[in-house]
């Protein structure tokens, strides 16, 4: 894209100011540019003058820094994400060109989102396990595997699981998955419970300990 003619000179032609912190800027070229208000004072509010190519140029990379902010925002607005998911969802997005300005851009952004403490790596992982605790019968294997898939650290991800499980968690939700399964009426023989178990990430221990106690040949721990 060809940011600078000497023969076409850019300016900009209107400013309008919003309620977000952003200026949004009329350019006499019929483009739209919008930025953080404090970055258009920054800039010295160039109105109705001829912008430099260097002056263009960092009106065009600040409105391309809002535009990945306020995306990101709107995802953490939605729910806590990974730096990763939020990297993933911006990358695939048509509003981030496939430069590497652009790139950069996001970066320093979602350094932002983490100083500022808008977005946590940490929290991500504690609600994800929270969540999956609450709501779904995972083993502490595939919650492993679903933090692995989002970025977050072995080393995280594991400090977290230890904290909020234990083995009398994976136990009774080993347990009640059995019962799950065993309400289709079907008879279903000790080994198929195993996989089953095992493909939901309940690890091999835990897996023998919950059969035995579902069919009889063990009572559950005492709390």
């Amino acid at each position: 894209m060809e940011l600078f003619d000497d023969q076409n000179p850019v300016s900009v032609s209107g400013v309008q100011f919003s309620n977000d912190g952003t200026v949004t800027l009329n350019l006499s070229d019929n483009r739209k540019l919008k930025l953080a208000l404090e970055k258009w004072y920054e800039i010295g509010q160039p109105l109705n003058k001829k912008l430099s190519e260097k002056e263009l140029k960092r009106l065009e990379l600040e409105s391309c820094y809002t535009i990945i902010r306020n995306k990101i925002l709107s995802f953490l607005a939605r729910r806590e994400h990974s730096t990763e998911e939020l990297r993933r969802k911006l990358k695939q997005s048509s509003i981030i060109l496939k430069t590497g300005d652009s790139f950069d851009l996001l970066e320093k952004c979602l350094q932002e989102m983490q100083d500022k403490g808008f977005q946590s790596d940490d929290r991500f992982t504690r609600r994800y396990v929270e969540s999956k605790l609450a709501n779904k019968s995972h083993g502490p294997l595939k919650i492993l595997a679903g933090l692995f898939n989002r970025g977050i650290s072995r080393e995280q991800a594991t400090l977290v699981l230890n904290e909020l499980g234990n083995q009398k968690i994976w136990l009774k939700k080993s347990i009640k998955c059995l019962e799950k399964i065993q309400k289709s009426g079907k008879k279903i023989t000790p080994q198929i419970l195993s996989q089953k178990l095992y493909q939901q990430g309940f690890t091999w221990e835990t897996i023998e300990k919950a059969v035995e106690i579902f069919h009889g040949i063990k009572n559950f721990p005492d709390e």
